[in-house]
């Protein structure tokens, strides 16, 4: 009995926080800042039928541990209540603070954090309360921006580097890896993302003629493939 008991309150925060996604969701799974612009946009949903939520807003700096809000971007508004079938729209912008590279992107995450708001009645009780946070990449790219994201996968370098397989993207462009094979063969050790200017050696193996096949995701959150490349 007291091991059912402990399985229940194991899964009770899985089930809290299955309820509170199919809640609250954002309009993307990306936000693409062109600096040209004013501000970008991303809107934030309730679709819940009567369960309000307390939302809170930030850009926070990607691949770190911390999750503060960085300078140079404010979100508007940063905490708003969000009724339930209710829709909100937040404005990014980017306020120069932080001065940023004019010739590659640089990225970033935009978290969105809803915390449920707690009923008279459940005030009054033990109830848990679990605030679900969703953090969806946000690229800054500069207007003066040469290519496009399609013509930088298209220019990834393959080279075979003492049996591994390396990987350099030359362009300005954040890709974005989806899946990686050798000669057809998925690998497991993909990066998440290839940074613009990067140069990385993977824990692959690979030799020269081997042929690449890159799928990434794009701007609008599809996967697309890269043509065939070949290792070097």
């Amino acid at each position: 009995m007291r091991s059912r008991f402990l399985s229940l309150l194991t899964l009770l925060p899985v089930l809290l926080a299955g309820q509170a996604s199919a809640a609250v969701s954002v309009g993307a799974t990306r936000v693409i800042y062109d600096s040209a612009a004013k501000e970008a946009n991303l809107s934030v949903s309730n679709r819940g039928e009567d369960a309000p939520y307390l939302v809170q807003s930030w850009v926070s700096a990607y691949g770190t541990q911390t999750e503060n809000s960085v300078e140079g971007f404010l979100v508007t508004p940063p905490l708003f209540r969000l009724d339930g079938n209710s829709e909100n729209v937040l404005r990014i912008l980017y306020t120069g603070s932080q001065s940023l590279p004019q010739d590659q992107e640089s990225l970033f995450l935009m978290n969105v954090k809803a915390i449920p708001a707690m009923t008279q009645e459940q005030t009054a009780q033990n109830v848990l309360q679990i605030a679900l946070k969703t953090s969806i990449k946000l690229f800054y790219r500069p207007a003066g921006l040469k290519g496009t994201l399609k013509e930088a996968t298209a220019n990834v370098a393959w080279h075979s580097n003492n049996g591994k397989l390396q990987v350099r993207n030359p362009s300005g462009f954040n890709l974005v890896v989806s899946e990686l094979k050798v000669n057809d063969v998925a690998t497991a050790d993909i990066p998440d993302v290839i940074r613009p200017a990067e140069q990385r050696q993977l824990d692959v193996a690979a030799k020269p003629g081997d042929r690449i096949t890159l799928s990434y995701i794009d701007e609008y959150g599809s996967t697309l493939v890269a043509p065939t490349a070949q290792v070097n």
